[in-house]
């Protein structure tokens, strides 16, 4: 017998208030766990709770410590904003924690391209994070979002074992065309199944495009959502890996191995900064104000108002209060 993975994918809505993103995330795990193609490891999508922030292990940690004991799976429910004392007054970290079958907390990876400057509260983390499935005997690597745009993230977590990459997604209509094949880049050029979870409806300014998937390592579409809630089970043959790493995708294209080979030199590798593409070129804004002023001052945006609503925050914590305190946390 081979090693076969089972996964499962929740493409649900994220929701400004935390306890309907939590009654949506367990209601579709029930439903998954129901069926007998059952997930091992399951995934759900980015930003399920960020009005309400929180420490990690804490509350929502806890409760959902519980989900992954209960069901028996490894479990990396979504991302949630987690205080921390490492950075600056009123940043967060995006962070995806990660459960394992007895509910104990495996890792947390906090995000390490923030989506500047919607994400501006945001603060990039600096650790990759790679995670066991002994039962598999295969490592798991784990993104979210922006980061997958970034080779040099899912190349480092190749490197440090992963044979799966799952990224949790909140992705616009807007970037649709621009993403897509991204995603069947960074499976072809690691030799690794790519698992992407992206929201659907919508979320602030934007309608989230859903279209989760699951990308083999020769870049065959294995699963597609589309633009609508949706849970599904997929079976990763982990072994299919192992051959293409080995004797090459498509038994012609030995990309992991001509890495070893060829070692390609990364000159700027201690310090991209230094790259002389950035003699010229500004730096990004961080905020969605001062991002504004530039397309302003240079002429490219001059009409309309930027209105920021305002989210009524307190009332989130307290209904989160009370959907935990009725699930005993």
């Amino acid at each position: 017998m081979g090693r076969y993975l089972n996964v499962g994918l929740i493409q649900m809505p994220a929701k400004e208030d935390t306890a309907e993103s939590l009654k949506l995330l367990e209601t579709a795990l029930e439903k998954l766990m129901a069926g007998y193609h059952r997930p091992e490891l399951v995934v759900g999508v980015e930003c399920i709770q960020c009005f309400t922030p929180e420490k990690i292990p804490g509350p929502t940690s806890d409760y959902f410590a519980s989900l992954a004991k209960k069901y028996g799976v490894y479990f990396i429910p979504g991302t949630v904003y987690e205080y921390s004392e490492e950075v600056p007054e009123g940043m967060s970290y995006n962070s995806a924690p990660i459960y394992n079958p007895k509910g104990e907390l495996v890792d947390v990876y906090r995000k390490i391209a923030p989506w500047y400057p919607s994400e501006e509260f945001a603060y990039p983390g600096n650790r990759y994070v790679v995670f066991d499935i002994p039962e598999k005997d295969t490592k798991v690597g784990v993104q979210i979002c922006y980061d997958l745009n970034f080779p040099e993230i899912s190349r480092n977590q190749m490197l440090m074992g992963a044979e799966v990459l799952v990224k949790l997604t909140m992705d616009p209509e807007e970037l649709y065309e621009l993403n897509k094949h991204v995603h069947y880049t960074r499976a072809l050029e690691n030799q690794a199944f790519l698992v992407s979870t992206n929201c659907v409806g919508q979320y602030g300014a934007f309608q989230m495009y859903g279209h989760s998937q699951v990308i083999s390592p020769e870049g065959h579409l294995l699963w597609e959502g589309e633009q609508e809630e949706a849970i599904a089970t997929v079976t990763l043959d982990l072994d299919e890996v192992s051959r293409c790493r080995e004797y090459g995708s498509k038994f012609m294209d030995h990309y992991v191995q001509h890495l070893r080979l060829f070692h390609p030199p990364m000159p700027f590798a201690d310090d991209v900064a230094k790259a002389p593409v950035f003699d010229n070129l500004p730096e990004a804004e961080k905020t969605a104000q001062e991002y504004q002023a530039k397309l302003e001052a240079d002429g490219i945006l001059n009409l309309g108002k930027r209105i920021v609503p305002a989210e009524p925050v307190e009332a989130y914590k307290k209904k989160l209060d009370e959907f935990l305190k009725e699930r005993g946390f």
